[in-house]
């Protein structure tokens, strides 16, 4: 009987992944847009002091001033998919872990976030995770333990090459306080605020690539929290079912206040890391 509820709920699954990968790749577009527009902001600022012209400096010194509006803006909208995808996510990973079925109405508004777009498949070796337990409160911590090792190492990755951009922004940063100093100012009011405000909105540029690295590098120290102690839980023989949904929503709740994992990130180390990850637990 077990195996057939555990049968009906992979089958249950269908479109979800897809659904789910859909949504975290949208959200990482969104992202991405946000970092091209934060540095191209420092860049063309750094452009502008350079000039020294008072219409180029206004007409950058405004797209300065309005770039941190469209990030947050950006980052809000890509918060809302995150939070819609790692539904999907916690829905895959209770009908694995406990071989339910997925409400029907729940599948409905899933399903109604992807309309009139093109589903491409989801990246993955089936099966979903490779826990080999029987459904049950210790399976359920154990894939959330495969989901954490995944980001843990993926969120290392993520935040070491961030240090590149991190270095790259500062350095414009000083580049542009330097020039703002240096390079005479040719006439009056219009280029002197114009120069203050670039060099204001540089410091909350820049500090807001630091930011998104701090975040990567919480993720990854949270993540690894989280998988040593489902790897602790799982083989616990009486680990009850309530103490083991309350590790996926406090997990849940890690994600959705973290930026995305890049995708082509992922696909690069996947191979690796599934197979570090089952050869070490055979």
């Amino acid at each position: 009987m077990k195996q057939q509820i555990k049968l009906i709920a992979v089958r249950n699954l269908k479109d979800l992944p897809d659904i789910r990968n859909y949504l975290y790749d949208e959200a990482e577009k969104l992202w991405w847009w946000s970092i091209y527009f934060t540095v191209g902001a420092q860049l063309s600022s750094l452009i502008a002091v350079l000039i020294n012209n008072a219409w180029v400096l206004a007409i950058i010194g405004f797209f300065a001033l309005v770039t941190p509006i469209g990030v947050v803006w950006l980052r809000e909208w890509a918060s809302t998919l995150i939070q819609q995808a790692d539904k999907c996510r916690r829905l895959i990973l209770y009908a694995d872990g406990l071989g339910e079925a997925i409400p029907k109405e729940d599948l409905a508004t899933i399903r109604s976030w992807k309309t009139g777009n093109q589903l491409k498949a989801a990246p993955f070796t089936r099966p979903y995770y490779a826990s080999k337990l029987a459904t049950g409160s210790n399976r359920l911590v154990d894939i959330i333990a495969e989901s954490a090792y995944f980001t843990c190492h993926l969120a290392s990755k993520v935040a070491g090459y961030l240090q590149i951009i991190c270095a790259f922004s500062a350095l414009v940063l000083l580049s542009i306080l330097y020039f703002s100093i240096s390079v005479p100012n040719s006439a009056g009011i219009v280029i002197i605020a114009a120069k203050s405000a670039i060099s204001a909105i540089a410091f909350f540029l820049a500090g807001d690539v630091f930011l998104l690295w701090k975040k990567y590098l919480d993720l990854k120290v949270q993540a690894n929290e989280t998988f040593k102690m489902c790897a602790i839980l799982r083989d616990e023989p009486q680990l009850s079912l309530s103490q083991a949904m309350q590790t996926v929503e406090d997990y849940h709740l890690i994600l959705i206040q973290s930026p995305p994992i890049p995708f082509k990130l992922y696909i690069k180390y996947r191979d690796i890391l599934n197979d570090a990850y089952q050869m070490s637990y055979k």
